[in-house]
């Protein structure tokens, strides 16, 4: 139910964007406006209240630091697997298709981060490339909320979200699966945010 829900708002939103830009301007694109002015900052207080309920979460736990200390390491170690297993998709993407490395990859690299890939490599690449970084990002994103409550390994699975594990997805996996999860998804999504802008910026000057 809880999934289920959360992919509603997410399909409707971005639905609800694409309608409003096939609207007529003058009466009825106000509303749009109006609802895009007033939604990021709606989306962002909701992010940043959930973020705070999973952190006094985790200020509860039991052996807090010995759990910290432990949830960097894996953290950091499934970062490593994302990077490097998104990477060797876009290459394996490349060798599959007609599509240039330098598309694949920076594609893949945008992991998951959809409102970053599409525009930058829109600018960078062209716009075929921008929709692609856009599409597949958008739909990791998907996978992740519709996946990650049936995949056993709760820990792995973190991977799939890629970037989302810092703030869309942290509640999905927090809610199936327990609050050390939740951190390490955290430090996961943290570091590969940091991750995707300096690979997109150095993929991208390749070609």
């Amino acid at each position: 139910m809880f999934v289920g829900i959360i992919l509603l708002i997410l399909t409707s939103g971005f639905l609800l964007g694409f309608a409003g830009k096939s609207i007529p301007p003058v009466e009825e694109s106000w509303v749009f406006g109006l609802i895009g002015q007033y939604s990021v900052n709606a989306i962002e207080y909701v992010l940043i209240f959930f973020v705070f309920l999973i952190g006094l979460d985790m200020g509860l736990m039991e052996s807090r630091m010995d759990k910290i200390r432990r949830s960097w390491k894996v953290g950091a170690l499934i970062y490593l697997g994302t990077v490097s297993g998104s990477l060797f998709a876009g290459l394996l993407l490349h060798l599959l298709t007609d599509y240039s490395i330098v598309l694949t990859l920076s594609v893949a690299a945008g992991m998951g981060w959809y409102s970053l890939t599409g525009p930058f490599l829109a600018k960078t690449l062209g716009t075929i490339a921008g929709a692609l970084g856009f599409t597949s990002n958008f739909l990791r994103e998907l996978l992740t909320i519709v996946l990650y409550p049936k995949i056993p390994d709760k820990k792995s699975a973190i991977s799939i979200g890629g970037a989302t594990t810092m703030d869309t997805a942290l509640p999905i996996i927090t809610k199936f699966s327990d609050s050390e999860t939740g951190l390490i998804a955290f430090i996961h999504g943290f570091f590969i945010s940091i991750t995707v802008p300096v690979l997109l910026t150095a993929i991208s000057s390749i070609g």
